[in-house]
């Protein structure tokens, strides 16, 4: 019979991403994720096959569980301006938050790796792809509602709403000063309010 596992997958799937947040994908060794995850070599990759396996568990995890609940009100049938700029104003101050030197996982993957994904699952397609429809949404919406200017183009300003939150994101990874994380935000939150009616 075989050894019980200590250990639960959604938790080590977790604190992986984490450790992979911090470190990036190369700079995550697999012994700093057995040190860390308190699990052996052996376990690690009978679990998820290798760290690449773990890398894709991180990156489904971090989506469904961050980008979800900081996204996931721009996605809904009643969103609109309100949420959009409260999203503005929630990374404006993240600069002074945890998230300062870390940024964002599925952001940071994007600048590590460019256009190659070692998947090849498509995560940062997906990820680029969910939050310029999250925004495109939202401004749907608020235009089927008569709040902006007749002459906006909602998927070219969801396109601009989503660089400028990736922008903010890289900027929180470099440890960009909390007052040049939040300018960034104010001048997105008046170019959003310059659209409406």
């Amino acid at each position: 019979m075989g050894r019980k596992k200590s250990y639960e997958r959604n938790e080590l799937i977790e604190k992986a991403m984490e450790i992979f947040r911090d470190h990036g994908f190369a700079g995550t060794s697999a012994e700093m994720l057995s040190k860390e995850l308190g699990v052996n070599r052996f376990g690690l990759y009978s679990e998820f096959g290798n760290k690449q396996g773990l890398f894709d568990a991180a990156l489904k995890r971090y989506d469904e569980l961050v980008v979800e609940r900081n996204f996931g009100p721009l996605e809904s049938a009643d969103s609109g301006i309100n949420e959009i700029r409260d999203l503005l104003k929630f990374y404006g101050e993240a600069g002074k938050g945890q998230a300062a030197g870390r940024g964002c996982l599925l952001c940071n993957t994007a600048v590590e790796f460019g256009p190659d994904d070692p998947s090849g699952a498509g995560y940062i397609e997906q990820y680029f792809n969910r939050l310029s429809n999250a925004f495109f949404t939202a401004l749907s919406n608020a235009e089927i509602n008569g709040q902006l200017k007749i002459s906006v183009d909602t998927r070219m300003e969801a396109d601009f709403f989503t660089s400028s939150v990736l922008g903010m994101f890289v900027m929180l990874r470099a440890k960009a000063s909390p007052s040049t994380v939040k300018r960034t935000a104010d001048a997105a939150i008046t170019h959003l309010d310059s659209l409406l009616v």
